[in-house]
């Protein structure tokens, strides 16, 4: 995971330097600016693939033509290994960043259809004059840009990075999943373009197929998604989801730790510290506990606010636990956490959509705009929050696009069994789960840490909060997240 910045808005390297600052959080191992023709990129580096200098970005190809800036993972997956064995162009790192660059020098952009992986980058091609702003196929990972009234364009993995005083906010539009930007940095003419849309064929399956398939791809979704040159460990909130991903963590590595984040102590049924303790006891795994009181969550607002640049309360409520929980996670040595994002939203188990007893089609529809929706909240706020706790980088199996295919494509008509959501995917680890996890009650991520009664009650006024805090000059300093002009 890294940030990456650029765009012919910047008027100096020092001036790109400066706003790149601004998301120092998103990786603090390198991090570098470079001018090419009237444009500027820059990129912080997190590494977590090839650990040595020569993966540092930017990053060129042999003659200099093609430059990449990339924020990612590609998995370690048999599509990875293919594209690679395809590529003709020799490799000069282990980095999975060499990939997209030669992928892209020998392919052009076809190859965006075939990365498995999550993934925002931006690549130069200086032999067209273009810039390329891309985001993967489900949008797991942020990236803005903006465009003056000049045509001067500006882009960034954060808002916060943008020269938002400068622009108008509305000016201010995020990539798409499956889609790039591409602009002429010379005539500045730029267009949308779409590369991939998710299938909507419903596969016929029988049921006990289904439940055997969904075992087997998302085990190994979770081996895929654990490639790594630091150490992984998992967030245990307790619910189905994350336990499931910390059931099969736990086999592959016995070793593997757990974390849980709650302003509770396992007194009431929702607690999420209940549940954790039962798993990580279950599976015996090692379980750190955050516990935060009231005044640690009041003190959060505002800093959260400005984190994930949104002010939906749930969202807040999500962020104020998962900024504390990186930043135990980095205090121990982790670098990678695996969490349980996107299940929510493939099997459409929100109360909103259960509770009017849909007929199966208009589920099917609800469960769609679920997925692609969520680049717009969720996986905006736990990347975002998880980066700014602890500059870490954060993988969720579910989101796995083989996975993600199949499963959005079972038929509706598996939508609830026994009054229980989500009933094939605890059928495939039945027997094997304790029932007293397995069968939980859905409880969202806020509610199970407590945060979400104490925003949902400050709903009104965290709009105005948010707004105010991008009416100011943004100045970052070490010791405060922001301060006033």
């Amino acid at each position: 995971m890294c940030g990456i910045i650029g765009g012919n808005w910047f008027t100096s390297k020092k001036q790109t330097q400066t706003h790149l600052q601004k998301i120092i959080h998103r990786g603090r191992n390198a991090s570098a600016v470079e001018k090419i023709d009237n444009l500027y990129v820059g990129h912080n580096r997190l590494s977590i693939q090839d650990l040595s200098d020569t993966a540092n970005q930017p990053m060129w190809n042999g003659d200099k033509t093609i430059c990449l800036i990339y924020n990612g993972e590609l998995w370690d997956s048999t599509y990875t290994k293919e594209l690679k064995e395809k590529i003709t162009i020799p490799f000069r790192t282990k980095s999975d960043t060499e990939i997209i660059l030669n992928g892209y020098e020998q392919f052009g952009v076809d190859v965006f259809k075939e990365l498995d992986g999550m993934f925002s980058f931006a690549i130069v091609d200086t032999k067209i004059n273009k810039l390329l702003i891309v985001k993967d196929y489900v949008g797991e990972l942020p990236l803005w840009y903006a465009i003056d009234n000049d045509g001067k364009l500006a882009f960034c993995s954060e808002k916060k990075g943008l020269p938002i005083s400068e622009l108008y906010e509305k000016q201010v539009k995020a990539i798409y999943p499956g889609t790039y930007l591409e602009y002429n940095y010379k005539t500045l003419e730029h267009k949308t373009i779409t590369y991939y849309k998710l299938p909507n064929e419903i596969i016929n399956d029988d049921r006990e197929t289904i439940v055997s398939n969904i075992r087997k791809m998302l085990e190994e979704a979770v081996k895929v998604k654990m490639v790594s040159d630091v150490p992984i460990c998992t967030i245990l909130s307790g619910g189905i989801d994350s336990v499931i991903t910390t059931y099969i963590l736990s086999k592959i590595n016995p070793n593997i730790e757990a974390f849980v984040v709650s302003m509770g102590d396992g007194d009431t049924k929702n607690d999420d510290i209940k549940y954790a303790r039962i798993a990580a006891k279950e599976f015996g795994v090692k379980l750190h506990e955050i516990i935060l009181t009231e005044k640690d969550v009041e003190d959060a607002v505002d800093e959260t606010l400005y984190v994930i640049e949104q002010a939906r309360w749930q969202n807040v409520g999500s962020a104020i636990a998962q900024i504390a929980l990186s930043k135990k996670i980095n205090e121990l040595g982790f670098k990678v956490v695996f969490s349980g994002d996107l299940s929510d939203e493939i099997w459409g188990s929100y109360g909103h959509i259960q509770a009017f007893h849909w007929r199966p089609e208009d589920y099917d529809k609800a469960r769609r705009k679920l997925v692609e929706d969520v680049h717009k909240t969720n996986f905006l706020t736990t990347n975002q929050s998880i980066m700014w706790g602890g500059t870490v980088e954060v993988r969720t199996p579910y989101s796995w696009r083989p996975f993600v295919e199949y499963t959005l494509n079972i038929p509706p008509l598996y939508q609830k069994e026994g009054g229980h959501m989500k009933p094939l995917l605890r059928a495939a680890f039945k027997g094997e789960i304790s029932d007293e996890l397995l069968y939980r009650p859905k409880v969202y991520f806020a509610k199970g840490c407590r945060t979400g009664d104490m925003m949902q009650a400050k709903k009104e006024t965290l709009k105005s909060q948010l707004k105010s805090l991008y009416l100011y000059k943004d100045q970052i300093n070490q010791n405060k997240f922001f301060e006033y002009a």
